[in-house]
């Protein structure tokens, strides 16, 4: 069993996000649907969100179908829907503000949301890029982009919006072709996956504040494919879509020192998707079956095992970017 290879992703992304993983047939939903609420407040494009979602932290979670279901955190019952989007992957938030960003992929470009929000307020241009990933700086509100091809299908890079700027600035590294997911640490720098120009080695990179390039990052476990990556606040989380474990990593200088593994005993698909790290739960999309992340669990973190909380999402096609984005108190 294998992931789609980046490069195909890159390819794919033309004209759809990660349509196919590894063989084999699509498996039926196994848990009940989550339940819809009415929609309250309404926009042209279908999307809706509850009247009191904008006081509770809610769940963002992508789906290639175009669509961005929210639930609410904790408790996961649908509180809204984000829709007019090409092909939605990477989510991320701004954990000091609430705000949300959504990667299009195909769409060259990551919207910007109030918390609760059900129009964008802002729009990130990707000029020659086809975006995944995401994250931001809660100090500095600079927001990072992940690039897994430039258009047409040359290598990526890592974009960086500072507060105001209508373009980014970019960063590369030679031995990258594909960047993937990405996180800031505690110091503002930025920590990303990807791939070599031939999607068969790994790739873990460190853009330095400051720094005018990424710099290769070597970690003592191997990772057999990327996957997502977020800072704890300890530690770097790095997640291996081929094993479907989560490795956590203190980061010093170009070198990463395993400092734990995390196992999560239910997820066996074999698809790109995110995490999300929320104090001691993690959330994360995933799939009992091959091609199939229609599921939405939360477990303890870093205790991993069986999640502690699990939904079906209705008619999810397949789940990709994953954050919690938290209410002003």
């Amino acid at each position: 069993m294998r992931a789609m290879s980046l490069k195909g992703v890159a390819r794919l992304a033309a004209v759809a996000l990660l349509a196919a993983g590894c063989a084999g047939p699509m498996a039926p939903v196994q848990a009940p649907q989550a339940p819809v609420r009415p929609a309250s407040r309404f926009d042209p494009t279908g999307s809706w969100m509850a009247p009191a979602a904008s006081t509770q932290d809610l769940i963002y979670v992508s789906d290639t179908h175009g669509k961005v279901w929210v639930f609410s955190y904790p408790g996961e019952r649908q509180v809204g829907v984000l829709q007019g989007f090409k092909s939605p992957a990477g989510v991320c938030s701004d954990a000091s503000t609430g705000d949300v960003y959504v990667v299009d992929t195909t769409g060259l470009a990551v919207l910007k949301y109030k918390h609760g929000g059900t129009k964008p307020i802002k729009t990130l241009t990707m000029f020659g890029y086809f975006p995944f990933g995401c994250a931001v700086d809660p100090a500095s509100h600079d927001v990072a982009v992940t690039n897994i091809s430039s258009n047409p299908s040359g290598p990526g890079s890592l974009s960086i919006f500072r507060p105001g700027a209508f373009f980014p600035s970019d960063y590369t590294n030679p031995a990258f072709n594909a960047y993937v997911f990405c996180s800031f640490d505690g110091q503002g720098n930025v920590l990303v996956d990807g791939a070599d120009s031939g999607s068969y080695h790994t790739l873990f990179g460190k853009w330095r504040r400051g720094s005018t390039t990424v710099t290769t990052v070597t970690l003592d476990k191997r990772i057999g494919y990327p996957g997502g990556v977020q800072w704890d606040g300890t530690y770097m989380a790095v997640q291996d879509t081929m094993s479907r474990k989560l490795f956590r990593f203190k980061i010093a200088g170009s070198r990463g020192r395993s400092a734990g593994t995390v196992d999560f005993k239910v997820d066996r698909s074999s698809l790109l998707h995110a995490f999300w790290v929320q104090g001691q739960t993690i959330v994360m999309p995933y799939g009992t079956a091959a091609r199939l992340v229609r599921m939405v669990g939360r477990w303890p973190y870093p205790a991993g095992g069986a999640p502690s909380r699990s939904i079906g999402v209705a008619h999810a096609a397949e789940l990709v970017g994953i954050t919690v984005s938290l209410a002003k108190k």
